[in-house]
């Protein structure tokens, strides 16, 4: 299967809302690019005035890959089907589907045509929803190119964040702690179950509380001006450019760009040829970061790579150079 160039992908808007009627979708995977991995499991659920009437769910058979003689004992025999394997042993550890599971499941194509007509004109509801979209809208579109996933969505890992600030992480499992759900994981239908419950949940706490969902305007952080006029010279973030990306774990960025100012530098809202630091934070639960690195840093790598002075370091480092003051 060819795989769509990910920035052709057209989707819909994403709502702060909590609608009535919709479909809630998850998918497990064998890895996390849709450029390079595949579906295996896919579940959606359909909801009427917030109540279930239909449902559509099954595993999908992924490319197979050949097993090595000198691998086979590494693998539960339930992980391979003869010397053919569809997921590695991580995959089934952590989803608990098998390639001997997966033996006699459809392919995508197989599939495509029912789940394109029961997902086409819903409202889509998931947790870290762009996961699942970007697969689902590329297998889609080269299946027929006509099967535009363009959809709008509810991101309940988005409503999350803004709904519980404090919480210190928003992935589903998270979450069920926190409204004390109690389910399984990592398998499409249950995390749909969860998913369900936890937009209830979320609708409940924002009613009940007025929270304001409208997202916070971004804050120029190259407005930011120092809170004092004499600086340490031989501070090594004196005079420097300075950009974060990810999340900070003891601060918010607007605050620790302000720190960064007090000590005679300077913070940039984007990486450019200016930039002396990139501090790295926690991309574990950003929705929008692929292939494990996010645009600031990939852009800092390139830059690197053609003699810029610049830095990536982890956020213990930033916290280390700051420690003192």
């Amino acid at each position: 299967m060819s795989k769509m160039n990910p920035t052709k992908r057209r989707k819909g808007t994403s709502l702060l809302q909590f609608p009535n009627d919709y479909t809630v979708i998850d998918i497990e995977t064998t890895g996390l690019s849709p450029n390079y991995d595949s579906i295996i499991e896919i579940s959606c659920i359909k909801y009427r005035n917030n109540i279930e009437v239909d449902f559509f769910s099954s595993l999908v058979q992924p490319p197979p890959f050949h097993v090595a003689k000198s691998e086979q004992d590494k693998l539960d025999n339930a992980n391979y089907h003869g010397l053919v394997a569809y997921v590695n042993c991580f995959i089934s550890c952590f989803t608990g589907i098998t390639s001997e599971m997966l033996s006699g499941a459809p392919k995508f194509e197989d599939i495509a045509d029912a789940l394109w007509n029961f997902l086409h004109n819903e409202i889509l509801v998931g947790h870290n929803i762009h996961f699942d979209l970007n697969f689902l809208y590329d297998n889609l579109f080269d299946h027929n190119q006509s099967y535009i996933l363009n959809n709008d969505f509810v991101d309940t890992m988005r409503i999350a964040r803004l709904a519980l600030p404090d919480l210190e992480h928003h992935r589903l499992i998270d979450l069920d702690d926190y409204f004390d759900i109690q389910s399984q994981h990592h398998r499409a239908e249950s995390d749909c179950q969860t998913t369900t419950i936890v937009l209830q949940e979320l609708a409940k706490l924002v009613t009940n509380n007025a929270i304001n969902l409208t997202p916070h305007k971004p804050v120029d952080l190259r407005t930011l001006t120092a809170s004092q006029s004499s600086f340490d010279i031989g501070h090594p973030l004196y005079n420097k450019h300075c950009v974060f990306t990810g999340k900070l774990e003891r601060f918010i960025r607007k605050d620790a760009a302000q720190i960064v100012v007090n000590l005679g530098g300077y913070c940039e809202n984007n990486i450019n040829k200016r930039t002396n630091f990139l501090i790295v934070g926690d991309f574990d639960y950003v929705s929008n970061i692929k292939d494990g690195k996010s645009t600031k840093l990939k852009k800092a790598e390139q830059l690197i790579l053609k003699g810029q002075d610049l830095q990536i370091i982890p956020e213990n480092d930033f916290y280390n150079m700051i420690e003192n003051i």
